[in-house]
């Protein structure tokens, strides 16, 4: 199995930290390597790994346990992933060379020594042998420079502290010390009686010492080195060429006392026969590192896209325990845990952010299947369809009684909604406020654009407010029926509407009053025209009922696909669905907090449903926890709020999740999530990945994690959720016979 690496961008910890590693794997692989004769150890590579240049590791799988850890604490952020080792076709040829180092008394360059000019700065002298590794991105062509680590064996040791001493004292000549240590290294067999010769006569004369760069002898390790090139047949030149140029990368490491050299040998059986070199941890960390930022300048590094940040240690694991909802698993090394939020927790609000295609409608598919088998009340509020459709195959059984499917594209079968018929005892300004806000989104309009027409609207909605036969349609028949107008005036009680209508309104000319009206005709026209939204908003019958969904924990599933039946009436729908529901959950005040069973309100792109200076999502997340509401939002980029409504998401959803997002918004995003992550880490999160701010037990920690897989559908029941909601909350005449009624009346109307 291959350990494949992968550090952080912008990483600033290189071959210090692993020197420090080896010297603690170097006490791992002593009583390992003495026990019964064995000597496998450590295998450090530099390689390419699917077109990239990058760095591996391959050990038993009980040094595993202990290498990778050690590293991931060494290197905050790096990714590991496990390769299995890939198989050599008939159609490629394998050319290799061993390197050995001669003599390796002498210590090699070192990382400190590499400097860039002229700004002194350290230069990493890695990126020269990720450069010879590197091949084209078709995998045809592997490139592998191997260095094997073992423990050095006692004998060796003493031998090599032998001749360190015999430097130590001196020669009479810089030429007697270079015979002796070719000696005493290379010719193997000669050693001892040459050796003993040399310093026989070397202490028979007087002895000048002769400064010389050797190597300590504690902490070293017995090294092999081997490169080598797997390409096409065809192309065994090329990797003859690939090879020499691999073992050529390492003159930079050279001194003027020892240089790596080529091996002879025949074949790779008989590299074995060649004496390992002896190397300590300041030159193999030198040799072997996570490339640091000045390596980066190389092209194809295999690098890290996503940091991981170590989660807290109690999350709330276990499923339906206490209410919780499971929202994915950590990602940090080994850890891949399931974690949720509490009941609580959740009851401050969640929001998700993330580009298109980085997995949110999975996520949110989750969230809503979850509360549906806690039996919780939920409204799920899709402005694409598709989310709604998902979910619906998912509906427990038991359940199925408790779903009304508001789909709006249905033309056969809709689902009434009068946005004028608020929950029993609330207030008329506040419903017709929300009916307001909700007209702005889609109008384009504020008071300071517009401020007769929202005038002239805002009292004609309060007048018919709580009306059992009013709706949207009336307000259009309020401006130009006069008799209406009137039998409404008189139902009015507040003096100020009378005074509107009476002084006000009656006070302006037929030209003027026309004039002022047309524009709000218009825009109402464009609505009510609509077939699809006559049949929903323009019905007298009873229609949805948002309390008693919050109240007896039903399942509202809003299907508003803009492809369907258009943008603006999506938007129109959903806003007036949103404002609405606020309205309902804050009508819960008249039954003690422990006795309003939980709702949560899913709302996927909700940043459609908010106009500039709309104050109504802001006022929800704040209030609501009391109501025991609950929202989880989803939404493409976070610029698309205006400054206020941003801060008043962010700052009362005390969860956030963070997918892949934009430039700006990954500015605004990780100072709010901290642990030192940068833009820059934000903006290439992998897909169905993503960095949460949870909150546990109202304290805020941020860690990685990833979302859960869409669970399996055990059952098609789509069609049988449909026919029952249909059965139970549709309208049963005809869309056509609606929309032929609600345009004759229009008509009228607007022909007085």
């Amino acid at each position: 199995m291959l350990i494949q690496l992968r550090p952080l961008p912008g990483n600033t910890r290189g071959p210090m930290q692993t020197e420090s590693l080896l010297r603690v794997w170097r006490q791992v692989l002593e009583p390992r390597n003495t026990r019964k004769g064995r000597k496998d150890g450590i295998h450090l590579l530099i390689g390419s790994f699917d077109g990239e240049g990058g760095l591996a590791i391959e050990c038993a799988d009980e040094l595993r346990h202990v290498i990778v850890p050690e590293l991931q604490d060494a290197y905050p952020g790096m990714e590991v992933r496990y390769r299995p080792e890939e198989l050599r076709g008939n159609d490629s040829v394998t050319r290799s060379l061993a390197l050995t180092l001669s003599p390796d008394v002498y210590a090699l360059r070192t990382y400190d020594t590499f400097l860039d000019e002229p700004e002194r700065e350290l230069a990493d002298p890695i990126a020269g042998l990720l450069s010879a590794v590197r091949t084209g991105r078709s995998g045809r062509m592997a490139c592998t420079i191997r260095l094997s680590l073992t423990s050095v064996a006692p004998r060796r040791v003493r031998q090599q502290r032998r001749v360190i001493e015999r430097l130590e004292r001196g020669f009479r000549s810089d030429k007697w010390r270079r015979r002796y240590v070719s000696w005493a290294c290379d010719h193997r067999r000669y050693r001892r009686v040459m050796g003993h010769l040399v310093g026989r006569w070397c202490r028979s004369v007087k002895i000048t010492p002769v400064k010389s760069s050797h190597k300590e002898v504690e902490g070293l390790f017995a090294c092999r080195l081997v490169v080598e090139c797997q390409a096409p047949v065809e192309a065994t030149q090329i990797a003859d060429i690939r090879v020499r140029e691999m073992a050529a990368a390492f003159g930079r490491f050279a001194t003027e006392d020892c240089r790596f050299q080529t091996a002879n040998v025949a074949n790779a059986a008989n590299r074995r026969r060649i004496r390992p070199f002896l190397l300590t941890s300041q030159e193999i960390a030198t040799l072997w590192h996570p490339p640091v930022v000045s390596a980066e300048s190389v092209s194809r590094i295999s690098q890290s896209t996503f940091r991981e940040i170590e989660p807290p240690l109690r999350l709330s694991s276990k499923k339906g325990s206490g209410g919780v909802t499971l929202l994915g698993r950590v990602k940090f090394r080994n850890q891949r845990e399931q974690f949720g939020i509490a009941a609580d927790d959740l009851r401050r609000h969640l929001i998700a952010v993330g580009k298109t295609g980085c997995g949110k409608s999975t996520f949110l598919q989750n969230v809503v299947i979850q509360q549906m088998q806690q039996g919780r009340g939920v409204v799920l509020i899709d402005p694409h369809g598709q989310l709604v459709d998902d979910v619906l195959d998912h509906v427990p059984k038991r359940r199925t009684n408790d779903v009304i499917l508001f789909d709006a594209s249905d033309r056969q079968n809709p689902v009434r909604f009068n946005p004028l018929q608020g929950p029993p005892g609330s207030d008329p300004t506040l419903v017709a406020d929300s009916v307001l806000t909700a007209f702005k989104k889609v109008f384009g309009f504020d008071e300071a654009t517009a401020p007769r027409l929202l005038h002239i609207f805002r009292h004609c909605l309060l007048t018919l407010v709580g009306r059992p036969d009013a709706t949207l349609l009336s307000v259009q028949r309020l401006l130009v029926d006069a008799g209406y107008r009137k039998s409404m005036i008189a139902q009015v009680n507040n003096n100020a509407e009378r005074e509107f209508w009476l002084s006000e309104f009656n006070r302006w000319n037929d030209r003027d009053r026309t004039q002022y009206i047309a524009s709000l005709q218009n825009k109402l026209g464009a609505f009510t025209s609509n077939a699809r939204l006559q049949a929903i908003l323009c019905s007298t019958e009873k229609g949805i009922d948002l309390r008693g969904v919050l109240d007896r924990s039903q399942i509202l599933l809003c299907h508003l696909s803009k492809g369907t039946m258009g943008h603006d009436a999506s938007t129109l729908l959903g806003s007036l669905l949103l404002s609405s529901l606020q309205l309902a959950a804050m009508s819960r005040a008249d039954v003690p907090e422990v006795d309003r069973p939980d709702a949560t309100i899913v709302i996927d792109e909700f940043h459609s449903f908010l106009s500039e200076g709309n104050t109504t999502m802001a006022d929800a997340l704040a209030e609501s926890r009391k109501y025991r509401t609950s929202y989880v939002l989803a939404t493409q980029m976070l610029e698309q709020l205006d400054t206020h409504t941003l801060a008043g998401v962010l700052g009362n959803c005390g969860s956030t999740l963070c997918m892949t997002v934009g430039p700006r918004d990954a500015e605004t995003l990780c100072e709010l999530l901290g642990h030192d992550l940068t833009p820059q880490d934000l903006m290439q999160i992998p897909k169905y990945h993503g960095y949460l701010r949870l909150l546990v037990k109202g304290a805020a920690h941020t860690f990685s994690m990833t979302t859960l897989p869409p669970p399996r559908i055990i059952g098609r029941r789509a069609d049988i959720i449909r026919r029952v909601s249909r059965q139970h909350f549709a309208q049963t005449k005809q869309v056509g016979q609606t929309a032929s009624k609600s345009a004759q009346t229009v008509s009228m109307v607007n022909h007085g």
